[in-house]
């Protein structure tokens, strides 16, 4: 309140920020009241514009959308800070009052000049517009443009106003995306295999022109939004609807099968892979299908396979002569085998029995010599004893060695009854149970019941099964495991060849019905370049003394003599196994 009625004053005064200028004198309550009034009212309003102010300033500063004001002639009113960066200025004053003439080049600033006016003229907005933007350096980038009427209070266009997005990094991806999208396009359409894509409708969406010649349709039109039933015989559509259902349910993958198909009369191979086509969330969208014609491909593979049937075939005759010859050559010579075997086995027979007589005698005198020196010469020398102990073990040792040749050389006849073989390989067990028990060695019995009966001399057998068990023990004297099976079965077509030296032995026929013992045992085995004498007379692999080297060529006799057959071989493990077959 002032009490100077001046107009000046009072215009100066509120320019520095007072509310109202009143005059004394001049001022009642009632006045007062309303400038106090207005007052209040005049600086809401102010604090509201001075925050939409800031609001509208904070955008400006700090939104990346290019943001600009222009007045009627599209000159630069108001820009943000984007702007400023786009045209590299630091004060935004320096475009006011410019236009895009001067930071565009002028064919880009001629056409945003024609859209400025053109919305100002019709005062509808341009929305969402794709510009390419030229800056004077050569500079391009893409921007996505909108552009609108600025008006006064009075709703009058007193200008226009515009926001800018650049959009240059998405531009070259597109381009990218679409150079690659026509080079994929232009492969798709050129390759001479057929490429299709399928909906999960199973409908055509895409394919290329090979496939397209293949379905008899000349445009891409008379093949989209189609399925195979179009063009396919029904028995072709089942199996390919069946197969697109695999791969688009249950995303399964079909690679390179081999496909007949019969289009228009015409037989056609085909190879075919299908896989499924997901999106970007790894769903299943459809199918990508690629088919090549392999029909030159299968027909020159069958005239092969033709041409090797004929080779085959001829092949084959030819084997089989050379079959027949090695037969006959293999056949010749078990027979010189089995002679010269005949003979060496009479010979060393003959041998066996002159010298078995000829000794037998003199042993047996020599026996009752050391049974009475035994009793009746008593001497104070301790040794006297012990010489006659080892005399005596020598006469029955050379025993021993005069009874296994008069067993090879002239074998008694046999004695043969229908048995069970399990029986018989119990009794054996039992007539080496005391030496068995004499080393750590574990015995496994296997003994299959129900067999077949055999017809053997049990004593033979017993025999053959007591030399071949007791081989055994003696294998082991440091401990192990000794395993005795017997069960039957049919022979098989690989189980029927025989030593060729077996002259008394009768071949086995695929389908019979044998009965089997096998003896296994954990020891230290046979060296390998022995193996094969083992059946000869008087060779054996135990120590001087220990054995006569008859035992395996008098059981292999027996075994023979019974229609049967032995086997006896090193185990990959360690050990033997020795394998008896005899007929039922």
């Amino acid at each position: 309140m002032s009490g100077r009625d001046d107009e000046a004053l009072a215009i100066k005064t509120v320019h520095e920020g007072a509310q109202e200028y009143l005059v004394k004198g001049q001022v009642d309550s009632r006045l007062l009241v309303r400038s106090m009034r207005y007052a209040i009212e005049r600086k809401r309003a102010e604090e509201a514009l001075a925050k939409e102010r800031d609001l509208l300033h904070t955008l400006l500063e700090n939104l990346p959308d290019r943001i600009y004001f222009k007045d009627e002639q599209s000159r630069f009113l108001r820009i943000s800070r984007a702007v400023m960066n786009q045209f590299k200025i630091d004060d935004p004053a320096y475009a006011i009052g410019k236009s895009d003439v001067d930071f565009f080049s002028p064919d880009h600033a001629q056409v945003a000049l024609h859209d400025e006016q053109l919305v100002m003229r019709t005062g509808e907005p341009i929305i969402g517009k794709v510009e390419r933007e030229t800056l004077p350096d050569g500079t391009v980038t893409w921007a996505l443009t909108s552009k609108l009427p600025m008006r006064d209070k009075t709703g009058r266009v007193v200008g226009n106003f515009g926001i800018s997005r650049d959009i240059t990094i998405l531009k070259k991806i597109e381009s990218k995306l679409a150079e690659d999208r026509n080079l994929l396009r232009s492969l798709i359409d050129n390759l001479p295999d057929y490429i299709y894509v399928k909906d999960t409708r199973y409908r055509y969406i895409i394919d290329n022109i090979a496939h397209r010649r293949f379905l008899g349709a000349s445009t891409e039109e008379e093949v989209i939004g189609k399925t195979v039933g179009d063009f396919f015989p029904k028995e072709f559509v089942e199996q390919f609807s069946r197969d697109d259902q695999s791969i688009i349910e249950k995303g399964e993958i079909l690679v390179n099968r081999e496909e007949l198909l019969v289009v228009a009369g015409k037989r056609r191979w085909h190879s075919t892979t299908k896989v499924p086509l997901r999106n970007n969330e790894g769903q299943v969208i459809g199918l990508v299908g690629i088919s090549r014609d392999i029909t030159e491909r299968k027909e020159a593979e069958e005239k092969v396979r033709q041409a090797n049937a004929e080779l085959a075939s001829s092949k084959e005759e030819l084997e089989k002569v050379l079959a027949d010859l090695r037969k006959s050559h293999e056949e010749l010579k078990s027979a010189q085998f089995q002679l010269i075997q005949a003979e060496k086995m009479q010979s060393v027979g003959r041998l066996a029995a002159g010298v078995a007589h000829e000794v037998k005698n003199p042993l047996a005198i020599l026996g009752m010599g050391i049974d009475y020196m035994t009793k009746n010469l008593v001497s104070q020398d301790g040794n006297v004893e012990l010489i006659l102990n080892d005399m005596n073990d020598a006469l029955k040792r050379a025993d021993s060695i005069i009874l296994g040749l008069l067993d090879f050389s002239v074998p008694r006849a046999l004695d043969l009854h229908s048995e069970d073989l399990s029986v018989i390989v119990e009794q054996s067990l039992a007539l080496v149970k005391h030496e068995l028990a004499s080393y750590p060695i574990t015995l496994v019995r296997e003994l299959g019941t129900d067999l077949p009966p055999v017809y053997v001399d049990k004593h033979k057998i017993k025999q053959v099964l007591v030399n071949i068990l007791t081989n055994a023990i003696h294998a082991m004297l440091s401990g192990g495991t000794l395993t005795v099976r017997t069960h039957s079965r049919k022979l098989g077509a690989t189980e029927v060849d025989h030593d060729h030296g077996w002259r008394l032995a009768d071949r086995f026929r695929v389908g019979e019905t044998v009965v089997i013992c096998e003896t296994i045992d954990t020891g230290v085995g046979i060296p390998p370049e022995k193996l094969a004498k083992i059946f000869d007379p008087f060779f054996t692999t135990k120590p001087t003394g220990k054995g006569t080297g008859l035992g395996l060529t008098v059981t292999k006799k027996i075994v023979e003599l019974h229609g049967g057959t032995i086997d006896i071989r090193n185990r990959s493990e360690g050990g033997v196994i020795v394998t008896l077959m005899f007929k039922v």
